[in-house]
């Protein structure tokens, strides 16, 4: 995992509710400060220590915090999958939040001079308890804003990092071996079952074949359907597609199990008028269990509609036929132009 992956970086960083920082600044008022012999305005010496601790702690929790946010490049893949999380604006939110949260600085120092200048105590004190007042609504007026990067953090925190790879994304409707398939092929263990949308999110994994590193992603599966009403599982999975895919392996199921093979085309159909033909590979999966008189009909189906695309007949549970998809893949990205020899991960 390269040091500069946005994930990475972002699961380096939290940030706090409001009510965790005010219990903290609160903790804080309400500490003994040790008074060193000889210091002539105790009070002085509380007071400002006790600003210094609640700068301190609102720079090591907020502010370092969201000067890392603000200058991660959060785009792309990123970026969508964090609006679909239901996070508008999130660059925007970042850096006003960043903006907004700096005067905390500024304040401290501030009142540290104030409180160095009073006359007495009571004083001392009425400034000491004026900046936590204002400090604590300057975070609560920012509330909204913290929780959706918050939120946004989460969101990220649990999405794969991906590097600058050739990436082959795996699509299809549910229930057609994308994940037994990248299970078998990458170093990928994605949760395979027999009940549709098992596959939430989009997981990554790797191989490497004849010294060359492959980024392999599943996906959600996708129903026959406008992307408009395509729900957030769903477009999670066409979002990988547009920003990760260098090439899409499609898988058919021909026993239709779930799904009529018209859908499975129809689906084919929207992918390839979406992303382009010369970016598709469509595998006929299950070949171990499907008639061959159901295979022929499928492959002729697909070269009636898609009288460019390559097919390939597979099982990804029993790994028959992914020598020769494995090569055209690197051949098709340009990667190889001979035949190599394929290691199941």
């Amino acid at each position: 995992m390269e040091e500069g992956c946005v994930t990475e970086k972002i699961r380096r960083t939290s940030i706090p509710t409001f009510n965790d920082v005010r219990e903290y600044v609160l903790k804080i008022c309400s500490s003994n400060v040790g008074v060193p012999k000889g210091v002539r305005r105790k009070y002085v010496f509380i007071y400002t220590a006790k600003i210094d601790k609640i700068c301190n702690y609102l720079k090591k929790v907020l502010l370092n915090n969201l000067e890392v946010l603000s200058k991660l490049p959060v785009e792309g893949f990123y970026l969508e999958i964090i609006r679909l999380a239901g996070i508008d604006n999130y660059v925007e939110c970042v850096n006003s939040l960043y903006g907004k949260l700096r005067v905390i600085d500024r304040l401290s120092n501030h009142y540290r001079v104030k409180v160095k200048s009073s006359l007495d105590i009571k004083e001392a004190r009425t400034l000491f308890r004026e900046y936590v007042g204002r400090v604590l609504s300057i975070i609560r007026r920012s509330e909204d804003k913290l929780n959706m990067v918050r939120e946004a953090v989460r969101t990220l925190s649990k999405t794969p990092c991906f590097e600058d790879l050739p990436t082959i994304v795996v699509a299809g409707m549910p229930q057609t071996g994308k994940s037994t398939l990248v299970g078998r092929i990458s170093s990928a263990k994605p949760k395979v079952s027999s009940f549709p949308f098992t596959t939430k999110d989009v997981i990554l994994g790797h191989t490497v074949v004849e010294g060359i590193k492959l980024q392999i992603v599943d996906t959600p599966g996708i129903l026959d359907r406008p992307i408009s009403e395509l729900n957030v599982i769903e477009q999670k999975a066409y979002v990988a597609i547009k920003y990760l895919a260098d090439l899409i392996l499609f898988l058919i199921d021909p026993l239709e199990t779930y799904y009529s093979l018209q859908s499975q085309l129809n689906l084919l159909s929207n992918i390839v008028k979406e992303f382009g033909i010369n970016k598709v590979l469509v595998l006929i999966n299950k070949i171990d269990a499907a008639s061959p008189e159901k295979i022929v009909h499928v492959r002729e189906l697909i070269r009636k509609e898609f009288n460019e695309i390559a097919s390939y007949c597979i099982s990804a549970l029993h790994g028959i036929g992914l020598q020769e998809v494995i090569n055209d893949v690197l051949r098709h990205l340009g990667l190889m132009d001979r035949s190599c020899k394929f290691h199941e991960v």
